[in-house]
């Protein structure tokens, strides 16, 4: 990717469903309303290692779905060593060009840091390198690229924690990037109920969360948990009153919000699996949140790789109207 300001073209058809039909207000401000996070690649170890290498066909197919936008997650401190190796950045570069020539927004996640959650105080001089490169890096970059600083704070890194760690290093992004929408979400796996402790660092601040409630639906039959949840259900009146009330009180925060990842794993009962999703989506789009499943690929899987579909009920979870 190169630095230079880059003009897309969306194609008339595209740009008239983003706006008649998928027709979310809040897109004006904050332009993400139907997202999804190319997971399982770069925030391996290794690009490959769980089984998924990012093809451009794949940013072909989810520009051809009507998304608008992808959530990229990177485990950008697995390949730091005083900067971040140029081979790596220059492979983070091709797929935010290959998003770019689809006219689709990239939100660019600093993702699986475990060491900074375990030790945040050793590791956040290497959590402010890696975003002053990526800052310096992408200077002049087209305002479709989109920074989330840090995914799910956890374990040792509580919300006040991560607040300091992007209070630290937003002067530094602002002045490369003054006008940049920044993503941050706070503590307890960027729970919901972090964000009411999450400051509005300036007016280009999105507050994010995430969404996989009840975990032991969500979750059920894992295969990468040694004892994961058995299949199970979701759906009667108490399930969806208590999905209402989450959204609710997300809704009561007066900030731009973004629900930057959602999704039930990919053996759950297909039927099931799409009435979780459609839900989830309802009550995102009634707070006027814009929404990104988790995922493309991999466990909760929206694309079946053998054969490059929609996963049955999967696209009209998401996208049917009715």
């Amino acid at each position: 990717m190169t630095k230079q300001k880059a003009v897309f073209t969306v194609p008339l058809m595209r740009a008239f469903f983003l706006c008649c039909l998928a027709g979310p207000v809040w897109a004006d401000a904050f332009p993400v309303a139907r997202c999804v996070n190319l997971d399982q690649a770069l925030e391996a170890p290794q690009e490959g290692d769980w089984g998924y290498v990012i093809a451009r066909e794949d940013i072909e197919w989810i520009a051809d779905q009507q998304f608008d936008t992808v959530r990229l997650p990177v485990r950008f401190s697995a390949h730091w060593d005083g900067l971040i190796d140029p081979a790596f950045l220059a492979r983070v570069d091709e797929v935010i060009g290959w998003a770019d020539a689809e006219g689709l927004n990239v939100i660019l996640d600093l993702h699986h840091f475990e060491e900074l959650m375990a030790d945040p105080s050793t590791y956040a001089a290497q959590f402010a390198s890696i975003w002053a490169e990526l800052s310096a890096h992408y200077a002049g970059a087209d305002d479709s690229l989109i920074f989330e600083l840090l995914n799910e704070p956890t374990e040792a890194l509580d919300t006040a924690g991560a607040v300091k760690l992007f209070r630290d290093v937003l002067p530094v992004i602002r002045a490369d990037h003054p006008d940049r929408w920044i993503i941050i979400e706070g503590g307890g796996w960027a729970s919901v109920a972090a964000l009411s402790d999450l400051p509005v660092l300036d007016d280009r601040i999105v507050l994010s969360f995430h969404y996989y409630v009840p975990w032991k639906f969500t979750h059920q039959q894992a295969p990468w948990m040694a004892d994961p949840p058995l299949a199970t259900g979701w759906g009667d009146k108490d399930d969806r009153a208590a999905m209402r009330a989450d959204f609710a009180l997300a809704g009561e925060v007066s900030a731009p919000l973004f629900l930057g990842e959602f999704g039930v794993t990919a053996l759950t009962d297909p039927v099931q699996r799409a009435i979780w999703t459609r839900a989830v989506r309802d009550e995102a789009e009634a707070q006027k949140i814009g929404w990104c499943h988790w995922g493309l690929s991999g466990n909760f899987a929206i694309l079946d790789p053998q054969n490059g579909v929609w996963r049955p009920g999967m696209r009209e979870a998401l996208f049917a109207d009715e």
